[in-house]
């Protein structure tokens, strides 16, 4: 979050801004980032900055794969494990079992900005 947050006050000093009124992130499926601890830390650092009081909007990337053997590209299988509440993707073709390349699901990065100019 604090590379996220230095990539936007960056942005927005080269610019005539008096407020910031939402910021939107990017966060793959694959990097584990929990929604509630990024908004918590988003609202810890941004205090007496101009994205204070600022919206925290978080998109999700879906993973997508892509299959060197035999061409496939779309989403992975998932393992559901009812125990903990969560899934885990299976990082290998979903058609011929071969080797997956990941191609989407591990972003995490500042998308956008809704500011008020000055």
């Amino acid at each position: 979050m604090a590379d996220i947050i230095k990539a936007a006050l960056d942005e927005l000093s080269k610019h005539e801004v008096t407020g910031v009124e939402e910021l939107v992130i990017v966060i793959g499926d694959l990097t584990n980032l929990g929604e509630d601890q990024m908004a918590f830390a988003y609202e810890v650092m941004t205090r007496d900055t101009i994205l204070h009081g600022s919206r925290l909007v978080i998109e999700h990337e879906a993973i997508r794969l892509r299959c060197r053997e035999c061409g496939f590209e779309g989403p992975a299988d998932m393992i559901k494990n009812e125990g903990y509440g969560h899934s885990m993707p299976v990082l290998s073709c979903p058609e011929c079992k071969g080797p997956a390349e990941v191609i989407r699901g591990m972003a995490c990065c500042l998308r956008s900005m809704k500011v008020r100019e000055g």
